[in-house]
């Protein structure tokens, strides 16, 4: 297949694959804009690129196609997921695409997503409540159930700078969390980014500060990404450009949940890289690299809960 150039006018049936014209799908490449179907992406620092945009842009690379079913199960499940999309159609295709077990939509990135706008709003009428009550502080670090509900939670002030970190976490999160889950799928994709939460609460608490906000997830995911395309030069560089400008941009507004991302950017790279070393390993069993960082986040916590209780007394 000849592919246009990069900027050429493109005259194609947006809703579909412009590889694969039997798959209808809604994302499209960040470099030229092309719909393409989940075993066309392929993940970028920016987004998701077809292969022609990744093979123009850096030559030749190794790729796996996102979906990793069996290609006869991969088939059949398409082809159903395209006669019920067809069957509903519009928005109702979609959601129902996006919420079915087992399908390659990210649900868990656009559901994280929408909580944290909600319990916003819901803060900016209640004086607040839903950071009060969730978000990981000193005085409260007893209340582990605090070092999983803080990434949903913004102190929903209307300030300026308020408004612009909290748009700023959702556009990051949006551009870059459903690409990875799509291609860690969801089982990795919620290890890494509540290992990379309570890692970086834990280390937010211990320097005495409050954690709220998804940036120690997104930092992990961000780590993650890191060691998976390290060997990639052209992808190196553009992961260390956006860790490069977000930690730019955390220093403009105050630099003070600096322990939060840099302990969710080592949790998510740590634990990406016992993931790959022990998938390498056969004999290895598969719960081993979960049950490690499991004990290295709960053994961070306990000192962060440790260290606050002997401060405040508790």
């Amino acid at each position: 297949m000849n592919s246009p150039r990069f900027g050429e006018q493109i005259e194609e049936d947006p809703s579909v694959c412009y590889r694969h014209p039997d798959r209808q799908s809604w994302v499209l490449c960040q470099r030229c804009g092309r719909t393409i179907c989940p075993e066309c992406q392929i993940l970028a620092p920016v987004g998701v690129q077809c292969p022609d945009c990744v093979r123009e842009a850096g030559g030749s690379v190794q790729w796996t196609p996102a979906n990793t079913k069996p290609a006869k199960k991969r088939t059949a499940a398409r082809r159903a997921g395209a006669a019920s999309s067809a069957q509903r159609g519009g928005f109702t295709g979609w959601l129902t695409g996006l919420l079915r077990p087992g399908g390659e939509s990210p649900p868990l990135s656009w559901v994280f997503a929408g909580i944290a706008v909600v319990l916003w709003l819901v803060g900016l009428f209640t004086s607040n409540l839903p950071y009060y009550f969730l978000a990981a502080a000193p005085d409260v670090a007893w209340q582990v159930w605090r070092f999983v509900t803080f990434p949903f939670v913004y102190p929903a002030f209307a300030s300026l700078q308020g408004l612009l970190l909290f748009a700023l976490s959702l556009f990051f999160w949006l551009l870059f969390a459903p690409s990875v889950e799509r291609n860690f799928g969801r089982t990795r994709f919620l290890t890494v980014f509540f290992a990379a939460s309570v890692f970086g609460a834990s280390a937010q608490l211990i320097f005495g500060g409050a954690a709220a906000g998804l940036a120690a997830g997104l930092f992990g995911l961000l780590g993650s990404y890191a060691v998976l395309m390290w060997s990639y030069p052209p992808a190196r560089t553009q992961i260390l450009v956006v860790l490069a400008i977000n930690l730019a941009i955390n220093l403009a507004l105050g630099g003070g949940s600096l322990p939060l991302i840099v302990g969710g950017l080592l949790a998510g790279a740590g634990a990406t890289y016992l993931l790959q070393f022990y998938e390498e390993r056969p004999r290895s069993k598969a719960s081993t690299p979960y049950l490690i960082i499991g004990a290295a986040v709960v053994a961070l916590a306990a000192v962060a809960i440790i260290a606050n209780a002997a401060l405040f007394g508790l």
